[in-house]
């Protein structure tokens, strides 16, 4: 996956920890939902669980097997590939749905492998992208993340043989000049104001 590498553990906690909170309240999950389907497989030494929610959308977890509390764990990029497309098959949603398209909610973008470091990388390429000001040239920063997640062949390869046909996002995170200057003390990325981490859905449908 163009030789992305994986987010080192101590750093992705520094990343996830001051936001998951956030997060968890923001999320349209946080409030009661009825489960009408669920699968799981493993990924390496994580858990991938796959939730039909109101027979209206998957939701995927990827979790560190026997936690407490619903604690994020990051397989390689091919251990993820694979389990997605065992769990895919085994729930078979667009037969279960009867429609040609599916939408999934993956979750936050830096528990997914790669893709939150892919994402920082090409926004600082980003003719688009005002890396003094840590914003979007022109428009807001959802519109700006969305469209480099739909052109994204990281994103793609995750999802296996599945098209990818929308992308949503929401609560785009963008570190301040502070966190920038602090992170580069102690750490290499994110070292630009760039967008790194974002609730994500996406729409997919099967392969023809």
């Amino acid at each position: 996956m163009n030789g992305l590498t994986r987010t080192p553990l101590r750093l992705f906690l520094v990343l996830l920890a001051p936001t998951w909170l956030i997060f968890h309240v923001a999320s349209p999950f946080a409030d009661a939902v009825v489960v009408t389907g669920s699968w799981k497989t493993q990924a390496e030494s994580c858990t991938m669980v796959l939730e039909e929610q109101d027979h209206l959308v998957f939701h995927l977890r990827v979790v560190q097997p026997g936690g407490g509390i619903k604690v994020p764990c990051v397989p390689s990029d091919q251990a993820f590939t694979d389990a997605f497309s065992r769990l895919m098959q085994e729930a078979s949603p667009f037969q279960r749905q009867g429609k040609e398209t599916v939408r999934l909610f993956l979750g936050r973008l830096i528990e997914l492998p790669g893709m939150s470091k892919e994402l920082a990388s090409t926004a600082r390429q980003a003719k688009e992208w005002n890396l003094s000001a840590g914003k979007p040239v022109r428009g807001n920063e959802n519109v700006f993340v969305t469209r480099l997640l739909l052109k994204s062949d990281a994103l793609r390869e995750l999802l296996g043989g599945l098209r990818l046909v929308r992308v949503s996002v929401e609560k785009v995170l963008i570190p301040s000049r502070d966190m920038v200057t602090r992170w580069k003390r102690g750490a290499s990325y994110p070292n630009k104001r760039v967008p790194y981490d974002c609730l994500l859905w996406v729409e997919v449908e099967a392969s023809r």
